[in-house]
């Protein structure tokens, strides 16, 4: 109830501004809302921030702060299952022939005017990132010559639409997009600039602008620095705890929950390449080997296990200390004189080709969850696993993940999850960090606590 409460007041903030642009004379933005507006966020977090990808399904960047940069056509909804954001309603179905319409004026946070083109081409760019699941069986999808805002999908049905195009996955930017430079029309504008993420207030956002004035980002080099900066009152927010040597005076806990897993792949053949198998290695690591990871829930493990495969390499991204961290981890955990672990690094991109390829042994990933829920995750790790994997889970409908964690659905796969990724830590006191159905934080209902 809270997470609607603050998107229409965003929503009023929106209109507000968007008078003042048409040169009126509306009354001032605070009074919309009782929500104070201004104020800005400095913290640090263990990943690189060198690109911003919403279709990416392996972006860890985008499973953290994508809501708040990227819209969807539609957004769940604990009152209704879901509502349109960027769609003019619900779609429609004539004939046999499903259409979907973009509200029309939606404009990117650098002005870009979006229409039924761009929404193609987003739906095109992320059934080829992570998305097929979800997007394949909605079968071609086309332009209306006559309403430029209008998509049709001549073969899906009304309910496959709604849930592909639910999908963080599935977000619409323009057809100039640049994971680089990205630009969406959620309620920060973003801005990547030497290393670091800058989000400022979107005045132009569809969903309404955000409270605070800005969020400030910086790469963290190991998991501790963000922590010893927090401590040393430099910072904000202490990513994934406190302190160090010890608790920030004053400082407020948080733990809003996962946004994406950290997951292990492996051989697809041999005893460690069946179904399970995988994750009962993972499973066995001693909980003590990787409770200072901010992993979530983990299980006790046991002293016993190890690796068992022969010698191999462990690849994992480039540029992502925490990843890193847990690569570490499970290294020092499961390596044997007779079967050790090499860690070896590269690109995402080049880490998962080589999981595709079949030739890295073993490999790290995050892998963020293609719908909210056990269903999604499931489809997220069977995409990592295979993507064909993925497809035929589809197919089969939420019910057979119904229920059930992501470590229960990783045990009919040939991959493993070893933790989450959360969105979790200390704040200073003053600020709301307002929370996001299904998981993470709602950035732009996020405000500064009023006095």
């Amino acid at each position: 109830m809270r997470r609607a409460l603050d998107v229409r007041r965003r929503q009023l903030l929106a209109g507000g501004f968007a008078s003042l642009a048409a040169g009126l004379a509306p009354r001032s933005a605070t009074a919309l809302s009782r929500t104070p507006t201004g104020g800005a966020l400095r913290f640090s977090i263990p990943w690189s921030l060198a690109s911003l990808d919403p279709h990416d399904a392996f972006d860890p960047v985008a499973a953290i702060f994508g809501p708040a940069v990227f819209d969807t056509l539609f957004v769940p909804d604990p009152r209704v299952g879901v509502r349109a954001s960027l769609a003019d309603g619900l779609p429609t179905k004539e004939a046999g022939v499903t259409t979907l319409k973009l509200r029309h004026g939606v404009r990117t946070s650098r002005g870009a005017i979006l229409d039924a083109g761009d929404v193609l081409a987003s739906l095109k760019r992320a059934k080829a990132r992570g998305a097929a699941p979800l997007l394949e069986p909605l079968g071609d999808m086309q332009r209306v010559s006559a309403d430029p805002y209008a998509l049709t999908f001549p073969k899906a049905t009304l309910s496959a639409v709604i849930r592909a195009t639910t999908s963080p996955l599935t977000a619409i930017v323009s057809r100039a997009f640049d994971p680089k430079s990205p630009d969406g029309t959620g309620a920060f504008a973003p801005s990547l600039r030497g290393g670091h993420l800058e989000l400022s207030r979107n005045v132009l956002s569809a969903s309404g602008a955000a409270f605070l004035d800005r969020i400030v980002v910086s790469p963290a080099a190991d998991l501790r620095e963000s922590l010893r900066d927090f401590e040393a009152e430099r910072d904000d927010i202490g990513w994934l705890g406190s302190g160090v040597f010890g608790s920030r005076k004053g400082a407020v806990k948080f733990d809003l929950g996962a946004v994406a897993f950290v997951a292990l792949a492996g051989p697809r053949d041999g005893a460690r390449g069946k179904p399970g198998a995988l994750q009962r290695l993972v499973d066995g690591v001693p909980r003590g080997k990787l409770a200072h990871l901010g992993l979530g829930a983990l299980p006790p493990g046991s002293d016993g296990t190890a690796w068992d495969g022969g010698d191999v390499d462990l690849w994992v991204e480039s540029g992502a200390p925490h990843l890193f961290a847990v690569a570490e981890a499970l290294r020092d955990a499961l390596s044997r004189t007779d079967n050790a672990i090499t860690l070896k690094r590269a690109s995402r991109e080049e880490v998962l080709a080589r999981r595709r390829r079949g030739d890295a042994g073993l490999s790290l990933h995050v892998v963020r969850p293609i719908l909210p829920g056990s269903f999604g995750a499931m489809l997220g790790l069977a995409e990592l696993e295979e993507p064909t994997r993925a497809k035929e889970l589809a197919k089969l409908g939420g019910k057979i993940a119904e229920g059930r964690s992501a470590r229960d659905v990783a045990s009919e796969l040939r991959v493993a999850v070893v933790g989450e990724i959360r969105v979790a830590g200390g704040v200073v006191p003053g600020f709301h960090l307002a929370p996001l159905t299904g998981g993470g934080w709602d950035l732009g209902a996020t405000h500064v606590e009023k006095s």
